[in-house]
């Protein structure tokens, strides 16, 4: 019976979705409106029975979006439509997608659907409590999956760095974008992935970061990891009522004399509500630069190893389509090709580079590099990488805020021309390149 309810669900899902539109921009939420919200899918009426939403509808996020300018976001099934809403005093919620109706009830921070936008489907959805997650009940008790459908998925935003010391002080009130991941297990685990684009090293980026689950507190999860090199203090990660995931940890580090906080503010990606009231907003031309973008692609232009991303359960790793002449990444991405040498001054980046290197020996170099000491792979120039490659020059590039080409730092990259790619970067020092971090599909890593 389950599976029969689940099927009519899902077919009359499907004739709905046909008409769906991506969700806008908007404000954000109101802090003095106690209407604007979230609230998160909750029970669905089938065959009579009302039944746990996420039984029938379990392909991707369920939940109502009202922001304060009186637009908002239907998203059920992983599917987002845009709308226009009213609140009578009476309590009768009207939801407006492009002049279809969609006539509801609110009271008591439930919305109830009446019907659909013109389908005989009636829903529940239940106002996110502060720490971002369905009520459920009512009380403030939340469950492990209310936990994975707030805080799961992919993240991305602007973190800042303040209370630097010692060899950290340089970072001291600067601001880097920041990826997240988190994958939850269904048993309390919560697999958390994080990276800054942080110029050099990877060892001051995050490792080893996880998150531990307490179903009964509904002020966050408990991060626990390293950053810059040190054991993270406080961490802390929190979702609030506009949906924006906040992360906080201090770290004293011991790989150098130091010692920094840091405070996040990211938002998933399909989600473009940044206002002046986020903290350390993302820029509005790196929203509009982002849009549409997939994790994977967003986090191959940062200088970090994308291997280590844990699988949301998607089944798909980098995603990089195939196709251009540049080894089968698009003619722009994620860099653009240079069409002259750089800013003239350094003879290493050809305009007429093939970028041209097999499978086998990409993988082979990035192992090299790996078991290298960093005090001995940051002496190897571009022409040390280039014959360790097979000789060809490696394709110059330039990225967004010119972060892969400029007077301080270059970025070349070699292709097989199936996909593969491994894109290396040198600091200019002393009148030449020196490597100093790389970004690679994971078949270069050897995961596929």
């Amino acid at each position: 019976m389950k599976s029969t309810k689940k099927l009519a669900a899902l077919l009359l899902a499907l004739v709905m979705t046909l008409t769906l539109a991506a969700c806008g921009g908007g404000k954000g939420s109101s802090k003095t409106n106690p209407v604007v919200g979230k609230y998160i899918g909750e029970t669905v009426l089938s065959f009579g029975e009302w039944v746990p939403m996420d039984e029938v509808y379990d392909l991707g996020d369920n939940y109502i979006e009202l922001k304060e300018d009186g637009t908002g976001c239907f998203m059920l099934d992983g599917d987002p439509t845009t709308i226009a809403w009213k609140l009578d005093k009476d309590g009768a919620l009207t939801l407006d997608r492009d002049g279809s109706i969609c006539s509801c009830t609110l009271k008591d921070g439930l919305i109830t659907v009446n019907d659909y936008f013109g389908f005989d489907l009636q829903l529940t959805f239940r106002k996110s409590t502060a720490g971002g997650s369905s009520g459920g009940s009512g009380t403030a008790e939340l469950s492990l999956d209310d936990f994975a459908s707030v805080y799961g998925g992919d993240w991305h935003g602007m973190g800042g760095l303040s209370d630097a010391t010692g060899d950290l002080e340089a970072l001291n009130d600067t601001a880097h974008e920041i990826l997240a991941r988190l994958v939850f297990d269904g048993n309390g685990g919560c697999q958390v992935w994080l990276a800054m684009y942080l110029e050099g090293e990877n060892d001051f980026n995050f490792a080893n970061t996880y998150a531990r689950v307490v179903p009964d507190d509904d002020t966050g999860l408990e991060l626990r990891g390293e950053f810059m090199g040190g054991e993270m203090q406080d961490g802390i990660l929190s979702v609030d009522e506009t949906g924006a995931l906040y992360v906080s940890c201090e770290v004293d580090s011991d790989l150098v004399d130091g010692s920094i906080s840091l405070l996040a503010n990211l938002r998933h990606l399909d989600d473009e509500n940044w206002t002046d009231d986020d903290f350390m907003p993302l820029p509005a031309d790196a929203v509009a630069y982002y849009r549409g973008k997939t994790f994977m692609e967003i986090a191959n232009t940062y200088e970090i190893d994308t291997g280590l991303i844990p699988d949301d359960g998607s089944g798909s790793t980098a995603a990089i389509p195939d196709g251009g002449d540049n080894g089968g990444l698009p003619e722009n991405y994620p860099f653009e090709r240079t069409t002259s040498n750089g800013e003239g001054e350094y003879g290493k980046s050809n305009p007429d580079a093939t970028g041209r290197a097999d499978l086998p020996t990409m993988q082979k170099v990035r192992q090299e590099l790996w078991d290298m000491s960093s005090s001995k792979s940051s002496k190897l120039t571009y022409d040390d990488i280039k014959a360790m490659l097979g000789g060809e020059d490696g394709i110059p590039h330039t990225g967004m805020d010119e972060r892969s080409w400029n007077s301080e730092k270059h970025a070349y990259g070699w292709y097989n021309g199936e996909g593969d790619y491994y894109v290396l970067y040198f600091v200019v020092r002393d009148g030449d390149e020196f490597y100093t971090a790389a970004t690679f599909s994971s078949s270069v890593r050897g995961d596929s």
